[in-house]
């Protein structure tokens, strides 16, 4: 369904007072669609960081440094929690 033209106009007069007036609502409800590049590097970001993290991992317990291990497998689990987290968010 199509809108006329006034109508047009007016949605778009709403839409620029509301981001004027509260930018935090527009923020909110910003759904851009992800790109394929942008999904591309999210996952091999992921992918990065949860083989970094899996080697951190087994160097420390190769090591006998616990330590070093909780580090590694919090990188491991932290980095791709953290990005799915954003994008539901985003989503929210």
């Amino acid at each position: 369904m199509t809108l006329r033209d006034d109508e047009s106009r007016s949605l778009l007069e709403i839409e620029r007072d509301l981001t004027e007036t509260d930018p935090d609502l527009v923020r909110l409800f910003d759904l851009r669609p992800l790109t394929s590049s942008s999904v591309a590097a999210l996952i091999a970001g992921c992918l990065a960081m949860l083989a970094s993290g899996v080697v951190i991992s087994v160097a420390g317990a190769d090591v006998d440094s616990p330590l070093t291990a909780v580090i590694g497998a919090g990188i491991a689990t932290g980095f791709p929690a953290l990005a799915v987290y954003h994008l539901w968010w985003r989503r929210r």
